[in-house]
């Protein structure tokens, strides 16, 4: 039983950091908070945080009842959720930001940026969401959803951590480090996204089945 607690929780931790990237995305939260003080910008920090925990935790757990209502099914979330992931990679190679050029002006000008932007769209946005709900075509019993529930807290505590110190994280990266390390977790998203939309085409079109396990995840990690 707990051999399956670790393997959801790996799974999980090991799909979702890369698409969370928080030591990639520090030096975003630093410049929007920089003109704030050290504890403001700590209590900023935590609020995220835990707004990534949660918008996780309720994608996985409302996610699959939202499916069932819409009558969509786990080959047709992976194919959805591939593209999305793929598409936040592209942009990561690209160096891009998760932002559009709208909310980057409202961000700058916000006090409060924990809820928006950066819980969403910047940290767990639609690839993230559409991965959490993915996560139980692995394995959907109540050992998996403690396996997932416990790596999303892992992910929260280390955003957490990286926004907490995300003034060191700036001084230790730069520029171009935190611009590299974004491309090589790029690379590995856009691997992932292309995996899923395959396994999604093969259970859609040739096995014609909506759910099953998710080999493409455990084979990264």
């Amino acid at each position: 039983m707990w051999h399956q607690f670790f393997i959801a929780l790996t799974l999980c931790v090991g799909a979702m950091f890369p698409i969370i990237n928080p030591v990639g995305h520090a030096p975003m939260f630093y410049m929007m908070t920089k003109v704030d003080t050290a504890a403001f910008r700590h209590r900023q920090a935590l609020k995220t945080s835990l707004y990534v925990f949660l918008i996780l935790f309720i994608s996985m757990v409302a996610g699959s009842h939202i499916l069932n209502f819409f009558g969509v099914t786990l080959a047709d979330l992976r194919i959805a959720g591939g593209i999305l992931i793929a598409r936040a990679a592209w942009k990561m190679l690209g160096n891009s930001s998760r932002l559009t050029d709208a909310e980057s002006d409202a961000a700058a000008d916000k006090e409060d940026v924990s809820l928006t932007p950066m819980a969403t769209p910047i940290l767990s946005g639609p690839g993230a969401m559409s991965l959490a709900v993915g996560m139980l075509s692995y394995g959907h019993m109540p050992i998996d959803y403690l396996g997932y529930i416990v790596g999303f807290f892992i992910i929260g505590v280390t955003t957490w951590v990286c926004l907490y110190y995300s003034e060191g994280i700036v001084r230790i990266l730069g520029i171009n480090g935190t611009g590299a390390l974004n491309r090589v977790l790029g690379f590995l998203i856009l691997a992932i996204g292309v995996n899923l939309m395959v396994h999604g085409i093969k259970d859609a079109f040739i096995s014609n089945e909506g759910g099953g396990p998710i080999p493409t995840l455990i084979s990264f990690y």
